[in-house]
């Protein structure tokens, strides 16, 4: 079977291993792909039945998840927290340039999350608008930059049976949808999310951490009205299964 038609099979089963109860405490562990996210989370879950949650990062800038595994204050932060998530998201070219360090990193974390008593979420983050061009032999376009990213995601997410929160899908089908809304997800830098992008991020990680629809949340992040709905309704299309991977 073709890799991309697994990837189907595998994005819609890892979906519905979505959290079914809805958490009270959720940590984020990532770089800046979490830390410049945090605000639209925060608000967008502030308006929403699910306020309450309390919602904690661990976001230094450019930070591996190899790095986050051997920084002893957050894996005790992850051993002690008392969560019910903890959110897993690595630099965001690793899991395509070098998924083996990604998978054995991710694996590591997963084992002290599990031992904790919390469940692992992986945050399927996005490709660069116009390609990775420091390895551009490899992942060149935007295409192949996500579809490397998407894969290493899944494998790590089904070998965990964890959770996969799939912004990067969720980004593909918006590009796909409204190619200039689609280049408006990100900063100038071709590869950080603007406020739109952070809003997307906000609606996915609402929608499939808690189970809940992004469409009953009144809250439109600043955008204009009809581009938060349109991202509103697409995560709701992908966190339901009707996104497949690579669409």
């Amino acid at each position: 079977m073709h890799f991309r038609s697994l990837l189907i099979l595998h994005f819609l089963s890892l979906l519905a291993l979505s959290a079914t109860a809805a958490p009270s405490k959720i940590l984020f562990v990532g770089n800046s792909y979490t830390g410049q996210v945090r605000s639209a989370v925060t608000k967008f879950f502030a308006a929403s039945a699910h306020r309450e949650t309390r919602l904690e990062f661990i976001t230094p800038g450019g930070r591996t998840l190899k790095q986050h595994s051997e920084e002893a204050k957050t894996v005790e932060r992850i051993s002690g927290g008392g969560w019910d998530i903890v959110v897993l998201q690595d630099q965001s070219q690793t899991p395509a340039v070098f998924p083996e360090k990604f998978l054995s990193a991710s694996k590591r974390l997963n084992q002290v999350i599990t031992e904790s008593g919390a469940k692992t979420a992986y945050y399927q983050t996005w490709g660069r608008r116009d390609g990775d061009k420091q390895n551009a032999e490899r992942f060149g376009t935007y295409t192949k930059m996500q579809d490397a990213l998407t894969k290493s995601y899944a494998q790590a997410a089904k070998r965990d049976k964890a959770i996969l929160i799939p912004v990067g899908e969720v980004w593909r089908a918006v590009r796909k949808s409204d190619a200039k809304l689609g280049r408006e997800l990100y900063k100038g830098d071709g590869s950080h999310p603007s406020a739109k992008g952070a809003y997307l991020v906000a609606c996915c990680f609402y929608a499939t951490l808690t189970g809940s629809d992004p469409l009953s949340v009144k809250f439109d992040g600043g955008l204009p009205a009809a581009q938060a709905r349109a991202i509103r309704e697409i995560t709701r299309q992908a966190v339901s299964g009707r996104v497949p991977a690579g669409s």
